[in-house]
């Protein structure tokens, strides 16, 4: 409790400061551009705009005021947009079209999808994410890039997991992730509790649940795409800060003015040093109905001593933007991702077990544009990315010892050529040639005479050419394309089209539609050898033609959004048909069956809806998704059956104010039960060494549901500044997950006890009261 006593005394201290930072103004119908430049001399930012956009506009407001609060009243009263480069230089820009700097806007965006830092592409109706600009969410202490899209409509983590996302009847897996143009294959720390990407540099997420550009490939369901900044700052930056589970620092270098940047950030976990309470709830939660609770049990009964229990996870970013001249920019970008479990412990007998997991991915990214014209732009890509999984069990006795390894790995190497063709400011030509090589393998070593080792080495090469015509006028948006694919190995060919339209009713009334057909070759099996860990039984495999066949799918959507009066009213329909599932890949829980091999198909159908009004600085939203996903294995069972994550009702209501320095967050999540499989009895079959062995049979597949899931979250926040000259930006605050001890079930397992007499049963309980801290400064 002393780091949280800490913060509340940091807090109180930081009150007696507070009239020295206040801005008190009084303006009445004042020239909007002198107003700027107080701002400006003031809080010691700058603006960017076209003078057009100002002409004529007059501003008006009485009391204490800051600079997102000034942002926000000339959203109001001038409909003029902002966007932050940095935290020191701000863009403004003209909303209404009878403006003529309107037209300025390259890409158009619709302000506040959610919150500050939630907005949406005006023309592809994806979702941008800016952490560095994000408000205050519930639960969260820090901008948490995956958590965050927990909150839009369709977008879910039945396992209460920041990396496991299932996006409209999608699997994780399925979902292409993407930081600087570099593949992620591992996305989380702690086992996927949170994600492995420092908010802190990450410039922007392009989320899409649909609609997706004919560019990205292999994958079939959601694409997450993150950035870094590309801008040159025009002054080094540093920030450093810690919560109750890891510290970071980053630094935003200027090595040539206007010509060479470096970005550095790294991230590491307190865990291994610092016991803190929000570590124990989420290792409650992650080591629940594993090795590490038992031996724990044990311990506490004295039968069991632990030699060794270390747990850290690490991260690492570097980029660099150099800006040749006005025409040539290239920007390499690199990072590593570290998860590694280290646990021991020994009987009075002398018998010690250790195991040991280690999860990397590691990659780097090449990008280089260049600019032949005003109306054609090439670029390139280098990217490759390198995961590594391995896991590791040594038992000993006083007379023997055996040892179990397992290994998982994946190199995934790209190149991509691209063009754009504008023919005029309405009409834009894509064209490209993508190149992917990929390496898979695995291997499963048992100790020597128990199983025979399981070796597994596959190579596949894909050539892809995509290519896109976009269309846009005052009335309509289309986005047509095409990507064709060819795996060598496999010998077959893909065509992927993709589709994507919205036509404005009127200026706050718009319909949306969009088709798109994808395929994808590598996907995740589920393996239960050996790790008694229960911890990251999943394997990447390639299909082969044979037991893993590459899947398929496609997705209809069809909706419309209205913005008027700062209400927002998106609904959005879908359908999506997805072959090739097997019941070893990660889309069917295996634990339902015997080893037999099947294959499957999926069908998912639903609606996502989200209603949110603003009132100044108090922001309220409700994001509800209605959706039904169904399996068919005809030769595992009869007709349909509910998928394993299937949950038909999914509900956030969320609620964000903000009070001169203070912002409060407060959401409450509801979700009904993901169904289960519950066995009908107790089999025998007899083995190849003629034994005797017992299985559980099953009537009927997810023939049950778990109860309802529901909690409340919330966060506070408050920024304040530091030093002689207040040129130290300082932020502390607090977050609790799940804030009236709601015991929810997010799974059930049943297995057979020692004597094969009767059938257990293991419960996996959600996180219970999580508390978290934070202090950052940035100077």
């Amino acid at each position: 409790m002393k780091p949280l006593f800490a913060i509340l005394f940091l807090l109180c201290f930081s009150f007696c400061d507070v009239n020295a930072q206040d801005f008190k103004v009084s303006y009445d119908k004042k020239d909007l551009k002198a107003v700027i430049q107080k701002i400006e001399q003031h809080f010691e930012v700058r603006f960017s705009y076209n003078n057009s956009i100002l002409e004529h506009q007059k501003f008006s407001y009485s009391g204490t005021i800051d600079v997102d609060l000034f942002l926000l009243e000339i959203e109001i009263q001038n409909r003029i947009a902002s966007e932050y480069i940095d935290r020191k230089n701000i863009i403004l820009k003209g909303k209404d079209k009878t403006n003529p700097s309107y037209i300025l806007d390259e890409v158009q965006i619709v302000s506040e999808y959610l919150t500050s830092g939630f907005d949406q592409n005006k023309e592809d109706g994806s979702i941008i994410l800016n952490p560095t600009q994000m408000g205050v969410l519930p639960g969260l202490v820090e901008p948490d890039v995956l958590q965050s899209l927990q909150l839009l409509p369709g977008v879910s983590s039945p396992t209460e997991s920041a990396t496991n996302l299932h996006i409209r009847g999608g699997t994780p897996d399925q979902n292409l992730v993407l930081w600087d143009g570099i593949k992620m294959y591992h996305q989380g720390h702690l086992f996927g509790m949170i994600s492995a990407f420092n908010p802190y540099i990450t410039d922007r997420v392009n989320i899409y649940r649909s609609g997706a550009s004919a560019k990205y490939g292999n994958r079939i369901s959601g694409i997450i795409d993150m950035h870094s900044s590309d801008d040159i700052l025009e002054k080094t930056s540093v920030g450093v800060g810690s919560n109750l589970l890891n510290a970071d620092a980053y630094i935003k270098l200027l090595v040539i003015k206007d010509k060479l940047g470096l970005v550095v950030s790294s991230r590491r976990s307190l865990t291994d040093v610092f016991n803190s309470i929000t570590y124990q709830q989420l290792g409650n939660k992650v080591f629940q109905n594993t090795k590490i609770e038992d031996i724990n049990t044990q311990t506490r009964e004295e039968e069991l001593t632990v030699l060794k229990d270390q747990f850290y996870f690490v991260d690492f970013n570097a980029k660099t933007t150099w800006k040749i001249n006005d025409k040539n920019r290239i920007n390499f970008s690199s990072l590593f991702v570290r998860n590694e479990l280290d646990y021991a412990n020994s009987t009075f007998e002398g018998e010690t077990s250790n195991d040991k997991l280690d999860l990397k991915n590691s990659g780097f990214s090449l990008q280089t544009d260049h600019s032949v014209s005003q109306n054609l732009k090439l670029s390139s890509n280098i990217n490759y990315s390198d995961y590594q999984s391995d896991n590791s069990l040594i038992e000993t006795t006083p007379v023997d010892s055996e040892s179990y390894n397992r290994t998982n790995s994946v190199k995934d190497f790209g190149v991509s050529f691209q063009s754009e063709l504008s023919f005029s400011p309405s009409k834009k030509l894509l064209l490209g040639l993508e190149y992917n090589d990929y390496n898979v393998n695995s291997l499963i070593d048992f100790p020597e005479g128990s199983l025979e080792d399981e070796i597994e080495n596959n190579s596949l090469n894909a050539i892809n050419v995509f290519g896109e015509y976009r269309y846009t006028s005052k009335k309509w948006f289309v986005n047509s394309g095409l990507r064709v694919s060819r795996y060598g190995k496999l010998n077959k060919t893909f065509f992927e089209p993709r589709f994507y339209m919205n036509y404005n009713i009127n200026p706050h009334f718009k319909f949306k539609s969009s088709g798109e057909i994808k395929n994808q070759a590598i996907s995740q099996l589920i393996t239960f050898e050996f790790n008694e860990l229960g911890l990251h039984n999943n394997v990447w495999a390639l299909a082969d033609n044979d037991d893993i066949p590459i899947l398929s799918n496609y997705q209809l959507t069809t909706g419309f959004l209205f913005d008027k009066n700062n209400w927002k009213l998106d609904i959005e329909g879908y359908y999506r048909y997805t072959e090739g599932l097997t019941t070893s890949t990660r889309g069917f829980n295996s634990n339902a069956i015997t080893d037999s091999y099947f294959s499957g198909k999926s069908s998912a159908y639903g609606i996502d809806i989200l209603i949110k009004k603003r009132i100044k600085r108090f922001r309220t939203w409700l994001s509800y998704s209605l959706s039904k996903t169904l399996f068919n294995f005809g030769d595992l069972q009869n007709g349909n059956f509910a998928g394993n994550f299937d949950q038909r009702h999914v509900i956030s209501f969320s609620n964000t104010y903000k009070l001169k320095r203070f912002q409060f967050s407060l959401g409450w999540h509801f979700a009904t039960g993901k169904p289960f499989s519950t066995p009908s009895g107790i089999g025998t079959f007899t083995n190849e060494n003629n034994e005797t062995e017992s299985f559980l049979e099953y009537g009927s597949q997810n023939n049950t549901r778990l109860v309802s899931y529901h909690k409340l979250d919330g966060s506070i926040l408050y920024d304040f500044k530091l030093g002689k000259h207040k040129n130290t930006k300082a932020r502390i605050g607090v977050s609790f997950l799940n804030i009236y001890n709601h015991t929810n079930q997010i799974d059930r397992f049943f297995n057979i006890n020692s004597d094969n007499s009767e059938i257990s049963e293991e419960r996996i309980i959600g996180l219970r009261t999580t508390p978290n801290v934070v202090f950052r400064v940035t100077f």
